[in-house]
């Protein structure tokens, strides 16, 4: 977690300190169901990050779900990442933390993409992350891919909701849809 913790302060000093920052904040909503066992979770997550010069983008992701809102176990999660955008293809990098009721371990992931316009305001994404945990012990019960499609909407200038669909393979066998606001300062 302290490693986490010293990327996550790193890179945010990065970040603010780059001239032409744009920060923004985002919170997302998000509805799961295990293709396997037909169990269903929502999770909630605050994103707080800039958009640098030459297209970075630096962000700090902190999550939590339950299967039922005061229900069920928690599990939570924190992620520094940092992502470049070249034109309409990105690729990006993430550590993390990941804390259960029974764990706690340290992650990493890789997710690549393309955004592009789709008309009057309406924007899509479609992408894929490979996400696994750095400890052997838990690596081999953590591998997860997933593919996701998103359709986003700029309310104003400062102002976008979005609607993502997913679909995890490996350790998490999943389908999630998410809702999300992002505000831009």
């Amino acid at each position: 977690m302290k490693f986490t913790q010293a990327i996550a302060a790193a890179l945010l000093v990065a970040a603010t300190s780059t001239a032409f920052a744009t920060g923004y904040a985002t919170y997302e909503y998000s509805e799961e169901e295990n293709r396997a066992t037909s169990a269903t979770n929502i999770a909630n997550a605050v994103v707080v990050g800039v958009k640098a010069a030459e297209g970075w983008d630096y962000s700090l992701k902190s999550n939590t779900s339950q299967t039922a809102l005061g229900s069920g176990s928690i599990s939570s999660g924190l992620e520094v990442r940092a992502r470049k955008s070249f034109g309409a293809f990105y690729l990006g990098g993430r550590l993390g933390e990941r804390i259960t009721s029974a764990t706690h371990f340290s992650t990493y992931a890789i997710d690549a993409g393309v955004k592009f316009p789709l008309a009057a305001g309406f924007t899509g994404d479609v992408g894929g992350r490979y996400r696994n945990a750095f400890d052997s012990d838990t690596n081999s019960t953590y591998e997860t891919q997933r593919v996701h499609a998103t359709v986003g909407y700029a309310l104003t200038k400062k102002d976008a909701v979005a609607v993502r669909f997913s679909r995890s393979y490996g350790d998490e066998e999943k389908d999630a849809w998410r809702l999300s606001y992002t505000r831009s300062f």
